[in-house]
């Protein structure tokens, strides 16, 4: 749970953070006469219970994590609205105003991020993303299960991958396909810059994404040998053409953090008998 809201934290924060203020901002305008430190303490508790909501949300329905931001969003742009707009509502009706005004504008932030405005912007816009970190397994077996076709699609830390060819024309270029939800896939190809074993790999990558986007992009990575059991990699992506509530998403999913946690997973499920499992450092982390 603690990885999990690690790795998650920026979209909990803003779903917590952002419907707690609400809640605060509506007791006070509503006439609770709490102390300060009542609302501050209040807030802390109703932040951590929603926080802790949205972990279940995540964990029960994975595929519908990009409300979770949306919702919180829209809380705090309402806070703000309800404080400098409706001060002199009653009661009831601040709450009904409030309800209401929080439904409809999240509904128009999921429409703006969705839309094909979203995704005109979108196609102009390069999502750059990295991550790096300290991993205690020889950097040969980190270049297996990240590397395209160091080893089987089973293999890769992904877990999605689902299949690998060769091209038949270009030995540096390959065709892979990725698992997506239901009966849908992500389709690339890939085009290698470098491949030095086992110290760096850059490919360039063009295809369509599972929702049917068409992408490109260039994903490298470092990895510096420590000594014989341990070594520091870094992920660096860049990808293009993503609608803008994509790139939302893959900021409060933290993308390559979220990869690096399974390449964790998958060097401890293959070899911690040989090696002990081992604790990733947060040092260095992005």
């Amino acid at each position: 749970m603690l990885a999990l809201f690690l790795r998650h934290y920026r979209r909990f924060a803003m779903f917590s953070g952002g419907v707690a203020l609400f809640v605060m901002t509506e007791l006070s305008l509503s006439g609770a006469g709490l102390s300060m430190a009542s609302y501050v303490g209040a807030f802390a508790v109703t932040a951590m219970l929603l926080a802790l909501l949205a972990a279940g949300v995540y964990i029960i329905a994975p595929q519908w994590r990009g409300l979770l931001e949306i919702t919180g969003m829209a809380a705090l742009i309402t806070a703000a609205f309800l404080y400098f707009s409706a001060p002199t509502l009653s009661s009831f009706w601040l709450w009904a105003v409030g309800i209401a005004f929080w439904s409809l504008l999240s509904m128009a932030i999921g429409a703006a991020l969705n839309g094909r405005v979203s995704q005109k912007i979108g196609s102009e816009t390069t999502w750059r993303d990295r991550h790096s970190g300290h991993i205690s397994y020889p950097a040969r077996l980190v270049w297996r299960h990240v590397v395209p076709g160091a080893a089987e699609p089973g293999d890769h830390c992904t877990g999605m991958m689902a299949h690998y060819d060769e091209d038949d024309e270009d030995p540096d270029t390959v065709h892979v396909t990725f698992k997506g939800r239901k009966d849908r896939a992500a389709q690339y190809t890939l085009t290698f810059l470098e491949r030095d074993f086992p110290s760096s790999c850059r490919f360039f990558f063009q295809g369509t994404e599972a929702d049917g986007t068409v992408v490109d992009g260039i994903f490298s990575l470092r990895c510096t040998v420590l000594d014989r059991d341990s070594c520091f990699i870094s992920f660096v992506e860049e990808r293009a053409g993503l609608k803008i509530g994509s790139l939302v998403e893959r900021w409060f999913d933290d993308a390559l953090g979220y990869q690096y946690d399974k390449l964790i997973e998958i060097l401890d499920k293959r070899y911690s008998e040989t090696y002990g499992i081992r604790k990733p450092s947060l040092v260095g982390a992005e």
